[in-house]
């Protein structure tokens, strides 16, 4: 590899926090506390060191990163600053050297004053550039009760997508921008400006990396620990619609205005292949398994084998109505929302219809699912695994374009219907009117409720970030000459410093 080549800089741009807006739309709840508070971090003077062989200064650490009302020392980790000599990305699935890290042992955490404890979080983007959260707590008899948070401008034009990997928040925008956040510690953490034209797809593998794709045609890999971007793919001859990581992460599904559907290998950074459909896909998901995907259009939706890369089945509505989203339940349902205000739940196996969930007025935008435990009562449900007596109850939340969020529990929908009146399901469990025109949907496990409690499909120890911050701050002596290594190992890495052509 070529040691002439400049590593890629960061696309992140510092920017203030939008203005909060002063009322809720819900005058019936009120919000607990502020989405964003003032918080300073400070880090410990690595001391001690003169000695040690001079290493290279990959951090700008006279940057300042502008937050919602706090300011982040130039020398912490998980402040995001402007790195202007970040290292070339490393593999996406492993690391090539592993640092040692002295861990100190983890204290209890204090849930900060005013703090609620949520079970889990809904957050919505809507037309209005308006980023709108919600609380949701259970009830004794397994209902829900749902309380906005925050509700505040988050962009100048309209919000089309939103991601949540771990605490951080991704919101992409017709303005061009990737906003991000810290929901644990409510910070704004800056702005991605790597694309030309609207954010129209995020994902997020785990916490560690993030894909987004734009009306540009690009799709862009970052790296959450520093937000530097890893690698620009290019292909796609016009916007792409949808971006679907593989469970392993280290392949990637992308559809597009184009006309096709190409496999992105997320170890070499390139195309892998390109297929041509038939129409314009609208959105691509794999199954949680990996052993397949799905690819939905306006009128139809067709169900692949990965092996293969053959339509095994296709489902199509009753009547003639436009698909708008779908999400995979398990390998064994898929939950598609239609123009027809409708949400169906079809059967992956035979393509039979498993039940209509009824409640919405209007088009139906977006779904998302999550796994959390009831436990009602508690103030805080860590430790909650390994309880048999404990329940988890998977949930669905969909939004229209009524504004209207409703909660279903997934258990009760995909349970067989005993007459086919049962068929249509109006029994939601939660309902929050936003009086906004929603457009994208995404949902998070509690922040305090569920402490040390993974989201669904985390890597076992992935929360543990927080709590060791402290003890990796300690390490970073003990590890400095394994990044010296690691430097080495980082100039032959698959990811090139330049774009494709």
């Amino acid at each position: 590899m070529d040691k002439n080549k400049k590593p890629l800089k960061s696309a992140l741009k510092k920017t203030s926090s939008a203005p909060a807006a002063h009322a809720s739309t819900n005058t019936n709840t009120s919000i607990k506390r502020k989405h964003a508070s003032s918080v300073t971090t400070s880090t410990k003077p690595n001391a001690g060191n003169a000695n040690k062989r001079a290493k290279p200064d990959n951090k700008n650490h006279n940057s300042k990163s502008v937050t919602a009302g706090s300011k982040i020392n130039g020398n912490n980790k998980k402040g995001v600053t402007s790195v202007t000599g970040a290292k070339k990305g490393v593999a996406f699935s492993t690391p090539a050297v592993k640092k040692t890290v002295v861990h100190k042992p983890k204290k209890d955490v204090e849930v900060p004053e005013g703090a609620t404890l949520e079970d889990f979080r809904i957050v919505a983007g809507t037309y209005e550039n308006i980023l709108y959260g919600v609380d949701a707590y259970w009830n004794e008899d397994m209902t829900l009760r749902l309380s906005p948070i925050f509700i505040f401008a988050a962009h100048i034009g309209c919000i089309k997508s939103l991601a949540i990997g771990g605490n951080y928040l991704a919101s992409g925008s017709t303005d061009e921008k990737i906003q991000l956040y810290d929901l644990k510690r409510r910070k704004e953490l800056g702005a991605l400006l790597q694309h030309q034209g609207t954010i129209t797809s995020l994902s997020f593998h785990n916490k560690t990396h993030m894909l987004s794709g734009s009306d540009d045609g690009k799709v862009c890999v970052w790296r959450s620990k520093d937000w530097e971007c890893l690698k620009i793919m290019k292909g796609h001859q016009s916007s792409v619609h949808s971006i679907a990581i593989h469970p392993s992460g280290k392949i990637a599904l992308s559809v597009s205005a184009d006309h096709s559907v190409r496999l992105w290998n997320l170890l070499l950074g390139k195309q892998a292949s390109m297929t041509r459909l038939q129409g314009e896909g609208l959105k691509v998901a794999w199954n949680p398994s990996g052993t397949g995907y799905s690819i939905m259009f306006d009128q139809e939706l067709g169900i692949y084998d990965m092996a293969t890369a053959k339509c095994i089945r296709t489902i199509k509505p009753a009547r003639k109505t436009r698909m708008n989203t779908m999400a995979y339940y398990k390998d064994d349902y898929i939950i598609i929302g239609y123009e027809d205000k409708m949400v169906r739940v079809y059967s992956t196996a035979t393509g039979d219809l498993v039940k209509t969930l009824v409640g919405h007025t209007n088009r139906i935008k977006a779904i998302d699912l999550i796994s959390v435990p009831f436990t009602p009562e508690e103030t805080s449900n860590k430790g909650f695994v390994g309880r048999p007596e404990t329940k988890v109850v998977d949930i669905l939340a969909s939004v229209s374009s009524d504004g209207t969020i409703l909660v279903w529990n997934l258990e009760d929908v995909v349970a067989p219907a005993a007459s086919p009146e049962e068929i249509n399901m109006k029994n939601h469990i939660g309902e929050h009117k936003t009086d906004m025109r929603v457009t994208c949907l995404s949902i998070q496990k509690g922040i305090w409720k569920n402490i040390n409690v993974g989201n669904v499909g985390e890597a076992e120890g992935e929360n543990d970030e927080d709590e060791d911050e402290e003890g990796e701050q300690e390490g970073e002596k003990a590890a400095e000459e394994e990044d010296e290594e690691e430097d080495e190992v980082d100039e032959d890495s698959a990811f090139d410093s330049e774009d494709d052509e």
